[in-house]
């Protein structure tokens, strides 16, 4: 019977001692929005963290990634928020970049100067040329709360065709010819 004791009890120490020294936790997410975005051209993001991990960045964290490919050249911009409730509680975004498959940098996202601070609104200024090809979306940061979340649009335009454009520009030629001689 004392062997017994013994053993429950070394189990629970050690049980106890693993839950102490747990770790950071990875609370990542990967999701293929390809078929979304190329029907709607506009994507729709954000996720909600429940976690009963210590806040902080040692504690818990993420890098979420919305995977797309493009089978011809587009113009993208992006959009995303997360509101701190109060002294940094809620979510801490560290990132948002637009990268290849193979992750190289394509596009570094920016605090956008237009929010207040505690909405931290991240995006890429104006539209930006992508060829086609295979992309991700990244969003990092870390959990300051129990329960954050964020939110965001993905948006992409078809580029115009070279011969679209030269006969837009040859169209506003002739009105300007035109208003030219009338005046």
């Amino acid at each position: 019977m004392t062997k017994l004791i013994k053993y429950c009890l070394a189990a629970a120490l050690a049980f106890g001692t693993a839950q102490a020294h747990a770790g950071y936790i990875d609370l990542s997410q990967v999701q293929d929005v390809s078929a979304v975005l190329n029907d709607a051209n506009s994507y729709d993001f954000g996720h909600r963290i429940v976690t009963n991990a210590a806040p902080g960045a040692a504690n818990n964290g993420f890098a979420d990634r919305y995977t797309f490919a493009l089978n011809t050249a587009y113009q993208t911009n992006a959009l995303m928020t997360s509101t701190l409730y109060s002294d940094n509680t809620g979510l801490v975004i560290t990132g948002f970049n637009l990268r290849t498959a193979t992750g190289a940098l394509v596009f570094e996202g920016s605090v956008n100067p237009l929010f207040d601070t505690a909405d931290q609104a991240w995006g890429f200024e104006g539209n930006r040329a992508l060829a086609s090809g295979n992309y991700y979306l990244e969003v990092t940061g870390y959990t300051t709360a129990a329960d954050a979340s964020y939110s965001g649009t993905l948006a992409i335009n078809a580029v115009p065709e070279p011969t679209s454009l030269a006969l837009m520009l040859g169209g506003l030629a002739v009105l300007g010819v035109a208003m030219r001689r009338r005046a």
